[in-house]
């Protein structure tokens, strides 16, 4: 495990660790909310350099290389996490501050470098078997598997051609997913769901898990990225599906 604890000057996290699976701990122990991803720099660049191109959080910037990481704790929580693989290198940590909208101030964010070591030849990388399967894909999610309530274990896997990011919500009563996708998220409207958790944003063919703690209902899942090009975020344009707790 690394945590990695967000207060208001910067992030305090070790400087290495152990390749292969590792679970993010996001501890928030300042004034503002705030989510954390992790992209490897590319081989010969400088670490400050690269950490720059997290400025504007564009989709472009996450395609290669990002591992994702914890979304933003839901209400009354301080700490979320999530498991990634990762293997030997350098990463940047990146954590940006979240309003109260739920949406990320795409300037305002800190970064802090780490290490991950390999300490053995064999890295093995296998992740738990998941409660709820979610495949994110350019124009639609796919979601399989069951969940009963309680703290149960998401993965997310990015099958598209770019970066894609997952938010989980519970609908509220009489809500359906027509509702998201007509919900403004960048105009600050309510959320037709309560928010529980996420995963931050993934480069192409990358999984990882997150545990989140649910309760009977519906849930929609959803990715809230804008491609470059696009005229609305991902979900708008249909990148939503829906799973039962029971």
């Amino acid at each position: 495990m690394l945590t990695v604890v967000a207060g208001d000057t910067g992030l305090a996290a070790s400087p290495t660790i152990e390749a292969g699976l590792a679970v993010l701990r996001l501890v928030l122990a300042g004034s503002t909310r705030r989510d954390l991803v992790i992209r490897r720099i590319p081989a010969g660049t400088a670490a400050e350099e690269f950490a720059r191109g997290a400025a504007g959080r564009s989709e472009a910037w996450f395609s290669q290389s990002s591992f994702g990481g914890p979304a933003v704790p839901r209400d009354s929580a301080s700490d979320a996490s999530a498991t990634v693989d990762l293997r030997p290198g350098r990463y940047a940590l990146v954590s940006y501050e979240v309003d109260s909208a739920g949406r990320p101030r795409v300037n305002k964010y800190f970064w802090r470098m780490v290490t991950a070591v390999a300490t053995s030849v064999l890295i093995p990388a296998r992740f738990e078997v998941p409660d709820i399967t979610v495949r994110v894909r350019d124009s639609r999610i796919d979601v399989s598997g069951s969940a009963r309530p309680g703290q149960r274990t998401i993965q997310v896997e990015n099958a598209g051609g770019r970066a894609h990011e997952i938010i989980v919500g519970r609908l509220k009563p009489g809500k359906t997913i027509a509702d998201v996708q007509r919900w403004k998220r960048d105009k600050g409207d309510v959320a037709p769901f309560v928010y529980v958790g996420g995963v931050t944003p993934l480069g192409m063919n990358v999984t990882a898990q997150t545990r989140l703690v649910l309760q009977s209902g519906t849930y929609v899942v959803l990715c809230p990225m804008r491609n470059d090009r696009a005229r609305a975020p991902d979900y708008e344009l249909g990148v939503t599906a829906t799973f039962k707790v029971s």
